[in-house]
């Protein structure tokens, strides 16, 4: 019975202890800020055995900070006196009963983890919970694919946002500030226990939280922007909730495809974050195509990784199962053999983006993302969907002569050169974008200098005109070439129509 206490998410009996607790780790500069000062290190949210040592010298002091590190972010046990200090005014007990915290002999040990991010607190279980053995309602944390998701999210006002599979509530809640409202869906009941807990230890007014799978708790609502990190993984297990779909392959992403459009005002976005699988005899991108036909949806696939389908069974399996060889053996077996019938030789990882739009038909389209993403990204998401908007509208060449076009702020031409006996030699000259979605791309000096030109005032036509004069062509020679090069340009956001740059 003790057990199954502490496996129940954290909450206070008294709705007023939501508000003290947070006012305990304020207090005590348990903040993004307060704990990097201390750590010196970033991106702590899962502690390697490495890492203890050098964390538990670094917090040796007893402050409430040291002492609050060592329990829910380090996740050591630390003394019942020193954690009566940290927690005060409050109580241990109090702590205790809210399943924060249990007590062994004169120790504290923490039953969560809390950790500050980005002005936010967010509980979620133990990383020592997850292993061979741990119950499939585990709450996961911020990973990888979490920070993926929310750097790629757009952050435009919307009326209401949907996160559909929430987990502990971090993408519902860095929606929130520019959402009238956000409700928050999950399946794994453990899941909305703790984005409960979260949303009121946050104090978000605006964010809601139902159980329930996919749609089906929000079957009469419509939202600007869908937000879905779902459990996308590509295996024959169904051993975690936060992992794993009960629908066989990739189906869960083409699910959510085919019945988000519903939900979807005109004009709203829908963006997952998904696995698809390379099938034995298909284009991936063909088939990721065929997904989209019929939603009266644009998308746009922006694929982040390209796995074998045995360097990645080895990569999940090795993430959550215990180290025993044996049974990493089976499972691995099992895996390779479910991706044999399935004809399965690969997946590729990525960003779905998706607008409601029924004014004329819709495209599609798969691109690689660049080595870098500099900062929040979702307004060049929508600058893209602006940009693939314009290029569908100006197939004609000519229609894209008489385009006035704009070079984006942030790009950047970089030169490499090496001396030689004739002076500098340039060695390689490229673009690149300095922000956002950081597209990179080979160009030489006069592509260069004619992308420059670009200024939203004058048609391509005659900037190509004038270019082909100073380089002694003619424009019957010159523009061909060029404006394959334009297309590109405008694809990847390095020049933009000015009726949607703003000049």
């Amino acid at each position: 019975m003790q057990r199954d206490r502490h496996a129940s998410p954290p909450t206070f009996v008294d709705p007023d202890d939501f508000q003290r607790a947070r006012d305990v780790l304020i207090h005590a500069n348990y903040t993004d800020t307060g704990i990097l000062e201390v750590l010196a290190t970033p991106g702590l949210s899962a502690p390697r055995a490495s890492d203890v040592a050098p964390l538990l010298w670094r917090t040796r002091h007893g402050t409430a900070l040291d002492t609050l590190i060592r329990l829910f972010l380090i996740g050591v046990p630390t003394e019942v006196e020193a954690t009566r200090r940290a927690l005060a005014p409050m109580t241990l007990e109090q702590w205790a009963e809210a399943r924060l915290l249990t007590l062994h002999h004169d120790m504290a040990v923490a039953l969560v983890k809390l950790l500050p991010f980005q002005e936010l607190v967010l509980a979620f279980d133990m990383p020592q919970r997850l292993g061979a053995g741990t119950p499939a309602d585990f709450v996961m944390g911020i990973g990888s694919s979490t920070l993926t998701l929310a750097t790629l999210t757009i952050r435009r006002p919307s009326r209401l946002t949907l996160d559909l599979g929430t987990g502990c509530g971090i993408q519902a809640f860095l929606a929130a500030p520019h959402s009238a409202g956000v409700y928050a869906v999950d399946r794994n009941p453990r899941a909305c226990g703790f984005t409960d807990f979260n949303i009121r230890l946050n104090g978000l007014a605006n964010v809601e939280c139902y159980e329930g799978d996919l749609f089906e708790p929000v079957q009469q609502q419509q939202f600007d922007l869908v937000i879905s990190n779902p459990p996308f993984v590509i295996s024959p297990a169904s051993s975690y909730l936060y992992r794993d779909s009960p629908l066989p392959g990739d189906e869960i992403c083409q699910k959510i495809v085919r019945e988000v459009p519903r939900f979807l005002r005109e004009g709203g976005y829908c963006q997952i974050l998904c696995n698809w699988a390379h099938l034995t005899g298909q284009d991936w991108q063909t088939r990721l195509a065929s997904w989209f036909e019929g939603t009266g949806c644009d998308a746009w696939v922006l694929r982040s990784e390209t796995r074998e389908a045995a360097d990645y069974a080895a990569t999940w399996i090795r993430e959550t199962e215990g180290e025993s060889p044996a049974h990493v053996a089976q499972l691995y077996e099992e895996w390779m053999a479910y991706y044999e019938r399935g004809q399965i030789e690969a997946m590729s990882a990525g960003l779905i983006t998706m607008r409601r739009r029924s004014s004329s038909p819709s495209w599609f389209r798969a691109d690689d993302a660049p080595a870098k993403m500099l900062g929040p990204c979702g307004d060049n998401v929508v600058r893209l969907f602006e940009a693939q908007d314009f290029l569908e509208t100006a197939r004609n060449d000519q229609a894209l002569l008489e385009a006035r076009l704009c070079i984006s702020p942030d790009v950047r031409w970089e030169q490499h050169c090496m001396p030689s006996a004739q002076g500098w030699q340039i060695t390689a000259s490229h673009v690149c974008l300095g922000r956002g979605l950081a597209y990179t791309g080979d160009m030489d000096p006069y592509a260069a200098h004619l992308v420059g030109r670009c200024d939203g005032k004058r048609p391509l036509r005659d900037i190509l005109s004038d270019f082909a004069t100073t380089v002694g062509s003619t424009m019957e020679n010159f523009a061909p070439a060029c404006l394959g090069v334009v297309r590109r340009l405008i694809a990847y956001g390095f020049l933009a129509p000015a009726e949607t740059s703003g000049m």
